[in-house]
């Protein structure tokens, strides 16, 4: 059965768990990165390994391709860029994608400049558990692996670049984790959630036993 936000407000079965303004997404999101759970542990796991490929591609390409320091170095400065820059909208993108595939009507794309955060949310549209975990993963998972498919099959020093926006866009994608841990920390709740964009407000309802 899929909810609509008002079936879940008239709804006694279900209660209200939480209330996410926009304005605070940094707040919350520090509160569940320091959690112990298996989604920041595998966010964890996954930023160290991107960092020693990062790390390791650097040593490598020095000492068996003979690569210049700074010209490995100058590739991974333009992955920086480029991360910030143009994976940030490809990145909220997907989401927006996989908000579609899931039935979503209308996709809405902003940010909080001021805590450097970027979201892509689906109006009146009700996500549960699995589909909010699913959303979360997503572009970690396609961007992570178009960036090592770049650094495969493109030859030369540009491959670095690709090394480059594999680690730092890792980084990026803190805050969906966040998000994950967050449902592991009510993992026990059967939890639904959905965005009053005109208020920007997150709620996030659970169904009482």
């Amino acid at each position: 059965m899929r909810y609509t936000p008002t079936d879940i407000k008239s709804n006694p079965g279900f209660e209200l768990l939480d209330v996410l303004s926009y304005d605070s997404v940094l707040d919350f999101a520090r509160i569940y990165t320091r959690k112990n759970t298996r989604s920041m542990i595998f966010f964890y796991i996954c930023l160290i390994c991107t960092f020693l490929i990062l790390v390791g591609s650097l040593v490598y390409g020095m000492i068996i391709h003979d690569r210049a320091f700074l010209s490995i170095l100058k590739q991974y400065f333009y992955g920086l860029i480029i991360s910030f820059s143009i994976i940030i909208p490809i990145h909220e993108i997907v989401h927006g994608i996989v908000y579609i595939l899931f039935g979503a009507k209308k996709i809405l794309f902003g940010a909080e400049l001021k805590q450097f955060a970027f979201y892509a949310v689906a109006e009146d549209f009700v996500t549960g558990r699995t589909g909010f975990y699913i959303l979360a993963i997503s572009p970690f998972i396609v961007i992570s692996l178009l960036n090592l498919a770049g650094f495969i099959f493109v030859s030369g020093v540009a491959s670095y670049t690709y090394i480059s926006m594999l680690f730092f866009h890792t980084t990026m994608c803190i805050g969906d984790f966040a998000l994950m841990s967050y449902y592991d920390i009510h993992k026990n709740k059967e939890i639904y959630t959905f965005d009053d964009v005109k208020s920007r407000i997150s709620y996030f309802y659970y169904r009482k036993k």
